[in-house]
């Protein structure tokens, strides 16, 4: 990673961190005041029995609610793993490479690496484009820019059957381009 790429992502982790502590303190103001309004009903005789049951119900919602899951790919060693046998090469200029806007979750091994970017908003996933397509996808040719680094899922990911790819894998067939999602102008004789 250059370090204008580290130091930019630094810095969004830093603002994320921030906002995040700004929002963990309004929130427990918030918390605060709310429990205080509803000791002031209970002494009052203002709830019933069955009040405090449904907020009871709701604290213990919102107590799992708080409950940080990180998800990550459990693949132990990507470079162990095998990779998909199709031809990515005679078939880019059909499918655009659009398993590269798929969602990909990192692993243990490529966060410890550090040569991945995710998305700050949903650790630990593979960051995308504002088109749609992972960071790496080299836009002239379709094809991985970090290809030895790639995760596990792209190592093995297979097209064949993947309706959201190929109408038709044997002949050639692409599925509709997802909404949202763009050709890609590619040197079809450029390989990544």
């Amino acid at each position: 990673m250059d370090d204008e790429r580290y130091l930019e992502l630094a810095a969004g982790v830093r603002r994320a961190l921030e906002l995040n502590e700004r929002t963990e303190t309004t929130v427990s103001e918030l918390r605060l005041m709310l429990d205080t309004l509803l000791s002031i009903l209970q002494a009052r005789g203002q709830l019933s029995d069955g009040h405090l049951r449904v907020l009871e119900k709701l604290r213990e919602r919102a107590r799992l609610s708080d409950e940080k899951t990180v998800e990550l790919n459990d693949v132990p060693d990507k470079y162990a793993v095998v990779s998909s046998e199709v031809d990515c090469g005679n078939r880019m200029h059909l499918c655009h490479g659009r398993c590269c806007s798929f969602n990909v979750k990192l692993s243990r091994q490529d966060l410890e690496e550090g040569g991945l970017a995710w998305r700050i908003q949903e650790p630990y996933y593979l960051a995308h484009d504002k088109q749609g397509y992972c960071v790496y996808q080299v836009r002239e040719t379709g094809f991985c820019g970090s290809y030895h680094n790639r995760p596990a899922p792209c190592r093995t990911y297979d097209c064949r059957n993947d309706l959201r790819v190929w109408l038709d894998f044997e002949k050639m067939i692409p599925a509709p381009m997802a909404d949202g999602l763009v050709t890609i102008r590619r040197n079809v004789n450029a390989h990544g």
